[in-house]
């Protein structure tokens, strides 16, 4: 009798077995609340928040410079105000979206991501300002 070579059907279904679940510790890694999907959302949407927090402190701190430059110079100071601030912001961040001002905040969207972020004003000599923590608007 010959003998003949190949794999029982046994081996085949053992390997099949061994394939799914292969493939479900695979599907759980990537789906859920703490697999890869929602983590990488989650690190999109805190990069956006950061980018917009230190854009507006940049710029801010840009405009209470210029300000006091042309203060100190003789000059005349620049105004301190959210326009000065949202024009440095969309001048040294050209790939923002959009940079709008609202009532003691800034709003910036990033990458289809739209960020809040506190900014608050104090008058007086020297002026205060003050930046928020920034929220993400649904």
């Amino acid at each position: 009798m010959k003998k003949q070579n190949g794999i029982t059907l046994v081996a085949l279904v053992i390997t099949i077995i061994v394939l799914l679940i292969l493939a479900g510790v695979t599907i759980a890694a990537l789906s859920g609340p703490n697999g890869i999907l929602s983590n990488a959302v989650k690190a999109n949407e805190e990069t956006a928040k950061s980018q917009a927090r230190e854009a507006v402190c940049i710029a801010v701190s840009e405009v209470l410079t210029n300000y006091y430059v042309e203060d100190t110079t003789g000059g005349t100071p620049v105004d301190l105000s959210y326009d000065n601030v949202i024009e440095s912001i969309e001048r040294n961040y050209p790939d923002f979206d959009s940079v709008t001002e609202g009532t003691n905040k800034i709003t910036i969207e990033i990458n289809g991501i739209t960020v809040e972020v506190p900014v608050t004003i104090s008058s007086g000599t020297p002026s205060t300002w003050t930046v928020g923590q920034p929220t993400i608007v649904d």
